[in-house]
């Protein structure tokens, strides 16, 4: 089975110069996967997209995606 695309969601990079844009897909079966990629030249040398998942009950699981500076290790959290 092949993946679609449920949903592109772009958002301005730290630098505010060009975008960080996540690809959600699902297939048939029900699986998903996302990317996330840096469209920033300047954003891709300077940080790394990092992030931590959780789970709190009842079920409501999340992720949270970061830029980390790859030089500090400094995070900004992103919103998508």
């Amino acid at each position: 089975m092949s993946y679609e695309v449920d949903r592109i969601k772009e958002i301005e990079c730290p630098c505010c110069n060009g975008k960080i844009k996540q690809t959600s897909e699902s297939n048939d079966w029900n699986q998903t996967r996302e990317y996330i990629e840096i469209l920033c030249d300047e954003c891709k040398e300077k940080y790394e997209i990092v992030h931590e998942y959780y789970n709190p009950k009842p079920k409501h699981d999340y992720t949270i995606y970061y830029c980390k500076n790859k030089i500090n290790g400094q995070k900004i959290q992103l919103d998508l």
